[in-house]
């Protein structure tokens, strides 16, 4: 293990008073305060989200002992108990995750990622960003960061790239970067890099994984421009391998209740909402009438595409449908949305809307 783990684990407060484990699953052991209580199906999300980055990552996942120990903390008194600074909404090292909210797969992110070690924040957090997943988020038309990556490239923590705005540009840049040169060769820059890196250090180090330098890499990223936002860029690693909703492509419907205590349900996020994850295969691209019936106006639908930057996204609550959207062809994640804290009704219709075959 890398000199820099044995400094966090000197330098770092001791947390104090941490729960007791109470819910164990193959790759995640959860220690949740009493009366907070996870949905019916996030332990299996976690450990499939652990195994999926894992394998991704050409990794084994953490077993037995080793498993990643989630910590699962009251808001009121979170920052006091853990290690994690007043500006981190959660944070994770050493094996372990700390946070006032769950799951949260960024975190556990970091936890498999420490197996590469720690380089600068900008690939720290630019990783976690990349491979975080959906959760709860929705298509929304937020403004794209004008954050440059030479502003990031000197900051040593995450709390920095918070106070500058730049985990969206860290988490563009890493994905530019996997997409233009590989995952195995990211990695390997990512595990090369050490913490204090000088910008020399880090363009020998691109020179030698990508065969181009640092200033060229930054130039031809921020040339073509952030074209896409988060949600297209991440993985989708689990949102994209769940289960399938099979149709005739011409119309869908699908009709469930949904509750925190459900097996396939995940939550409760940190805006107390749950999700239950499916994807769709749309075999004609076009415009396509969707229509959510839902009892709760927290009801809504969310499809993403399982492409990277090749399409956008698109959300439907109850009381915007029905609606004229237009889908690409291709697998896309299907998620429904509602709250956490009382049973609902939802259901969807896709219907596409004819002549077929007109390009989104």
């Amino acid at each position: 293990m890398r000199l820099v783990l044995l400094v966090l684990a000197v330098a770092a407060p001791a947390c104090i008073d941490l729960p007791e484990p109470n819910q164990f699953g193959a790759h995640v052991i959860v220690a949740a305060d009493p009366g907070l209580e996870m949905c019916g199906g996030s332990l299996a999300h976690m450990d499939e989200f652990v195994a999926a980055l894992s394998a991704e990552f050409s990794l084994a996942p953490p077993t037995g002992d080793d498993r990643f120990t989630f910590y699962w903390l009251d808001a009121e008194q979170f920052h006091e108990r853990t290690a994690c600074h007043r500006e981190a909404a959660a944070c994770a090292y050493l094996g372990a995750s700390y946070t006032p909210y769950a799951p949260i797969n960024h975190e556990l992110v970091h936890n498999v990622a420490e197996e590469f070690g720690y380089p600068r924040a900008l690939f720290v957090e630019g990783l976690a960003v990349a491979f975080e997943g959906l959760a709860t988020d929705v298509a929304v038309d937020a403004p794209r960061s004008t954050v440059r990556v030479h502003d990031l490239l000197g900051l040593s923590t995450g709390v920095q790239l918070i106070r500058v705005g730049g985990y969206p540009t860290a988490g563009a840049f890493t994905s530019h970067l996997i997409h233009t040169h590989g995952l195995d060769a990211y990695l390997r820059m990512y595990e090369a890099v050490g913490p204090l890196e000088s910008e020399r250090g880090i363009d020998t180090i691109f020179r030698e994984e990508f065969g181009v330098s640092l200033a060229d890499s930054i130039d031809v990223f921020e040339d073509s421009g952030v074209r896409c936002g988060q949600l297209e860029r991440d993985a989708k690693l689990l949102e994209c391998a769940a289960p399938e909703l099979e149709w005739d492509g011409d119309r869908l419907v699908h009709h469930r209740s949904l509750a925190c205590d459900q097996d396939d349900v995940v939550g409760p996020y940190r805006n107390d909402s749950v999700v239950v994850f499916h994807t769709i295969t749309i075999p004609e691209g076009g415009n396509h009438i969707i229509t959510v019936l839902g009892d709760d106006p927290r009801n809504k639908v969310s499809l993403q595409p399982c492409t990277i930057c090749d399409g956008e996204g698109v959300t439907v609550e109850r009381d915007t449908s029905p609606r004229t959207v237009a889908l690409a062809p291709g697998r896309h994640s299907l998620r429904l949305h509602g709250p956490a804290d009382l049973r609902t009704s939802l259901g969807v219709r896709i219907e596409r809307v004819e002549p077929p075959g007109a390009a989104p």
